[in-house]
Order: C-alpha cells, then structure tokens, then sequence
C-alpha cells in the first residue's frame, strides 16, 4: 500500500521549482483548494470558490502545492515542493497575503523532505507534516514553526503520512504510516485509530474535525475504482464509523463549512477517459451528497488536493486587565 500511494501522490514530481504571482483576492466563507497541476515548473494553482461554487485562480506558479492553512490574520500558508533537474527537492512553506502577495515563510532544513499537511495551533505555531523522500518506508516528521519562522522537530511518524488536524484541547492528530495518531502539546504520542479500524488496504490521507468533536478521515486504498475508498468518522473516544462509502476516485483534502457541511477533494484518476479531472464533493451533516465543483485539473493526479475555508478570522486573546483598587472607607 505504501509503495502505490507513493506512486499516486507523487506520479507528477517532474521537474518543479517555485515561481511567485498573484491573481485574486481572499474573500471569507471561501473555499480554497490546491492543485498540483501538470507537474511543469511552477505548474500549481490555488483555486478559490464561493459559497455558491464560482470558480477562480487565488494563486499561480506553485510547485506541488499541498496542505493549506489559514493564520488569524487570513494569510494563507501553503505546502510546496520544488525539485531540480538531479531529483533534490527542498519543502517550503509559502505566505500568501489576502490580496495574493507570496513570499516564503519558511525553508525546510532537511532536503529531500516533502511537505503534505499543515495545520496551526492556538497560539500561531504552524505544524508541518513532512515526508522523506529518500527513505524506504517513506518515514514522516512533524515540524513546528513559530510565528518567527523558527523551525524546531515536534515528532515523527515510520511510515508516509499526510494531514493534521488540531482538536479543541491543543492536541494534534496526524495521519500516517495506516494509522490516525494522538500528539499531546508536549509530543506525547499515542495512536487513536489503529489500521484495523479502517477498510483492508486502506490507510488515513487528511483529517478535519466537525464542531462536535468528531474527526472524520479520507481513506484510500491505492487501488484504481476501488469501493473501499471511504471518509471516516470517529467520536472523540475513537468509536469509527463509515460516513462516506464508495467513492470511486481518491479522496484526498476534507474541510467544514461554518453550517457544518463537510467537502472533501477527489483527484481524477484512470479509468476515467483522459484527461482524468477530479471533483469536490459536498457532504451535508446527515450525509446526503452534491458535486460542489467537477472538472478541476488537467490531467492524472492533478488535483484536487487540500482544502481549507477562509473563515472568520479568530482574534488573539487580550490580556484579562487588572481590577481597579476600590476606595475603602
């Protein structure tokens, strides 16, 4: 399984590098999803939606453009990965300013690294999950970046891993290696969905959880049409249940909606006629289903990949003032 989902998420690692352009602005209650494009140097995109599915480029000349993640102050941070012609590829986050302005956040220290999730936590530190391309299980670190851009290790994964999600008490849950695990805020792991719990063959690839608490999980198998391609759902104490059977292509980013509407990013994938577009689908919270948006891409594995809403940004917490001393008579 390892070995095929490898092949699928990386089959369009051709020669990219990191080319910088603006086209749009963020607008809130939009939906944003990255597309890996052709695999041609800058050949990713950031496509934004509207609540009513109105389609337009946010952002151009990425290089395999992945996890997104929006800060408090709805800049738009973004997963990449250039390569050059030798096959060395160097991660990268990318900022990306509500009027489209990029520039980059942050340069993985490692080579060969490639960054999938990101997600942040309540106090700005952004979390970046992160693939080693040249070891043989495909191995996974989380990095931590603070507001600064310092980079520091918070924890690693055996295995190839994809996204993160925070959950309401600080902690992180990472996707990998066939298993959903549990980060406490001091790297404390322990794992919280075993592979048993999912279908045989199929591993975790992005995670999202509903304002009830509930994780739900995209699951492939790497196997073309296969029905056991499903979204997980599972209870805060890690009771898993089916929410979305037999999706035939791969399901890939998920990302709620202020009203609880869950979307999930299906890549186009053979035996689809050529050239295999992929799709967002809409979810309502008792699961009835609509396309959102069809035909994005441009060929196999093209995207989509990650999703994320611009949603109201959260202010910071001010300090709680003192109480004035009262006169005493």
């Amino acid at each position: 399984m390892k070995t095929r989902l490898a092949e699928l998420i990386y089959a369009t690692t051709a020669i990219i590098s990191l080319a910088m352009g603006v086209t749009a602005k963020g607008a809130q209650g939009d939906l944003f999803a990255s597309i890996n494009g052709d695999g041609s140097t800058g050949g990713g995109f950031i496509y934004q939606y509207t609540p009513t599915g109105v389609q337009s480029t946010f952002a151009s000349g990425l290089s395999r453009p992945r996890g997104m993640a929006f800060d408090h102050f709805a800049n738009l941070f973004v997963a990449s990965t250039s390569c050059d012609v030798n096959g060395n590829c160097q991660g990268s986050i990318v900022k990306i300013t509500p009027d489209g302005v990029q520039s980059t956040f942050a340069t993985l220290s490692q080579q060969n690294f490639g960054p999938e999730g990101i997600a942040f936590d309540h106090a700005g530190n952004l979390f970046v999950m992160a693939i080693n391309f040249i070891d043989p299980n495909l191995a996974s670190t989380i990095y931590k970046f603070t507001p600064g851009g310092v980079e520091s290790v918070f924890g690693s994964i055996e295995g190839q891993s994809f996204g993160l999600a925070f959950d309401s008490a600080g902690n992180l849950f990472a996707a990998g290696n066939s298993n959903i695990y549990k980060f406490t805020p001091d790297g404390t792991r322990s794992v919280f969905a075993d592979s048993s719990q999912f279908p045989p063959k199929n591993g975790p690839i992005d995670l999202a959880f509903d304002r009830f608490g509930n994780l739900f999980a995209s699951t492939e198998s790497g196997l073309v049409s296969d029905p056991s391609n499903v979204v997980m759902k599972f209870t805060p104490n890690g009771v898993g249940s089916t929410f979305v059977p037999s999706l035939s292509n791969y399901p890939r980013g998920l990302a709620f909606d202020r009203s609880g509407n869950l979307f999930v990013a299906e890549i186009g994938e053979p035996p689809n006629p050529e050239p295999a577009l992929g799709d967002i689908l809409k979810f309502t919270p008792d699961g009835t289903e609509s396309v959102f948006a069809s035909n994005i891409g441009c060929c196999n594995n093209s995207g989509p990949e990650w999703l994320t809403f611009q949603l109201v940004p959260t202010p910071r917490p001010r300090p709680t003032p003192h109480p004035r001393p009262t006169q005493q008579f």
